[in-house]
């Protein structure tokens, strides 16, 4: 194996050799999605962005908070997940329950209130996933009008970026995080998400349990994952495999700084010639290894951050070891895999299914206005 150093320095040579920075940027491949280091603004009268997901827009009725506990819903084409997460401040999160249930095509919704009937939760706060599909996230200069005409004036202006109507979107702004370089116009990040796909979980989910009250998308899930691994307080990468793309995204702090969806093709090969008949997509560690360092490097160079060393990859298993160990000689990085019983506790009797759907109802109901002292 190659010394680190040596891996990393002949994979940075790729990347600068393969596609310019400035050209990389501009294809919009990458999407610092939100930085919570300053105050959210308040747009039409509305609260601020709150630590944890698309509050405003994307909120239901709010109702009083149980014993610092928050579930988290994540669905799938074939699997639906339930956790829930106590916060108490001072302590480590602890896992209370989660468990997953398989979905025939069709009635995750029948699912869905099922496993939370089995959990009995009562009056406990609920958040969702909304699906992957479900959402788009483009960049836009900010329209030079007041702060309560700043949503409408957005919406009119990304009428065309989306494959799906605009004028029927549910839509929430955040300002892009600042960078190194100064003297640029005001930026924002556009979350817009099919207007059918917020009522279809809002109608579901307001019929199975009276706790529901927000929705978030699979990044900021991921974030709050990623903000409980001690790496974070220098920076650290986390990537979750699902079955046809992996998620990445970039925290410091707590603070999520970039986050970016790799497309895993078929035509890779295998890492694991034991695993011919699974349903995953194939992976290349070589292709993966190079957009992954594009991600760090700019990273690096935009945010004026010192350069992170850590990706942990998730979920944990025989998939995820094979690519640690892959990318951690591709890229000199300090590659492991998720295990959270490293920054969460968890209750007796209760274990945790394997996949990335859980980690998605995780991330989900570790937000942290659920904290209680």
């Amino acid at each position: 194996m190659r010394p680190a150093c040596s891996a990393s320095q002949d994979l940075k040579e790729r990347v600068r050799q393969s596609s310019p920075s400035t050209d990389f940027v501009k294809s919009g491949g990458l999407f610092p999605l939100l930085s919570y280091a300053r105050p959210m603004p308040r747009f039409g009268g509305g609260e601020p962005c709150a630590a944890g997901a698309l509050v405003r827009l994307f909120s239901f009725i709010r109702r009083a908070r149980i014993a610092g506990l928050r579930a988290g819903v994540a669905v799938s084409d074939r699997e639906v997940a339930v956790a829930v997460v106590r916060r108490t401040t001072g302590r480590r999160p602890v896992i209370v329950n989660c468990v997953s249930q398989t979905a025939p095509e069709g009635y995750a919704d029948v699912a869905v209130e099922r496993a939370l009937q089995g959990l009995e939760l009562g009056h406990t706060p609920v958040s969702a996933v909304i699906g992957a599909g479900d959402y788009q996230i483009v960049q836009v200069e900010a329209p030079e009008v007041p702060a309560a005409e700043l949503r409408q004036a957005t919406r009119w202006r990304l009428r065309d970026q989306f494959d799906f109507p605009i004028d029927s979107a549910t839509i929430d702004l955040f300002d892009v995080p600042a960078t190194a370089r100064r003297g640029r116009a005001r930026t924002l990040f556009a979350v817009a998400a099919h207007g059918g796909a917020v009522e279809n979980i809002g109608s579901a989910l307001g019929r199975a349990t009276p706790g529901f009250d927000v929705i978030d998308i699979p990044e900021l899930c991921q974030r709050n994952l990623s903000a409980l691994l001690p790496q974070d307080h220098k920076g650290i990468a986390l990537l979750v495999l699902r079955e046809q793309f992996a998620q990445l995204v970039l925290t410091r702090n707590g603070l999520l700084y970039l986050t970016r969806r790799f497309e895993l093709g078929q035509r890779a090969m295998s890492l694991d010639s034991s695993d011919a008949g699974a349903t995953e997509t194939q992976i290349d560690p070589t292709s993966l290894a190079l957009e992954l360092q594009r991600s760090l490097d700019y990273y690096e160079s935009h945010f004026d951050q010192s350069a992170i060393g850590d990706l942990v990859i998730a979920p944990g298993g025989a998939r995820a070891a094979a690519l640690a160990t892959a990318l951690s000689a591709e890229t000199g990085l300090r590659v492991s895999t998720l295990n959270l019983s490293d920054c969460m506790d968890i209750a007796d009797g209760v274990t945790l299914p394997e996949g990335w759907l859980p980690c998605m109802a995780i991330g989900a109901a570790l937000r942290a206005d659920a904290a209680v002292s």
